[in-house]
């Protein structure tokens, strides 16, 4: 393997800016960590994310109020991530702003069937929970593997 490089504040910005595959990490009432792939968004330094109410992800978040983000990419040879930890706090949930932003950023124009099953799920009761996680540390690298 190669050297492993930092990433520079830009870099970060630039890289957490794009859809990419993430693992939110908390820790559970009984002391286990877990860990969740998500979707989210990064605006003005602050990763937003929504969960379902229900989950045990949601029942963390809420208990201790800090979480981890772990972005990567990895297109064989280079491998780029950013970790991000800090506290966590819920915001009000908004359907447009929150997983209707993240569908068009994530799905671009395949976010509408995508929304037509959120809003299914909606009137069924399901419910979701809007999140800010405000990075106090933030680590970004990328490593040449071959």
């Amino acid at each position: 393997m190669g050297p492993v490089a930092a990433l520079t504040p830009a870099d970060v910005d630039a890289f957490l800016a794009e859809p990419r595959d993430a693992v939110l990490s908390v820790v559970l009432p009984s002391g286990r960590a877990m860990g969740t792939p998500i979707w989210f968004r990064w605006v003005d330094g602050i990763a937003r994310f929504q969960s379902p109410t229900t989950s045990a992800k949601t029942a963390a978040l809420r208990a201790t109020g800090r979480a981890s983000l772990c972005v990567h990419e990895q297109p064989l040879p280079i491998a780029r991530y950013v970790t991000l930890e800090g506290p966590v706090r819920e915001v009000d949930f908004d359907l447009d702003a929150d997983i209707g932003a993240a569908a068009h950023h994530y799905l671009g124009d395949g976010a509408a069937v995508f929304l037509a099953g959120i809003r299914a799920a909606l009137d069924g009761g399901r419910r979701w929970a809007s999140f800010e996680l405000t990075p106090t540390f933030v680590d970004g690298k990328l490593q040449r593997l071959a």
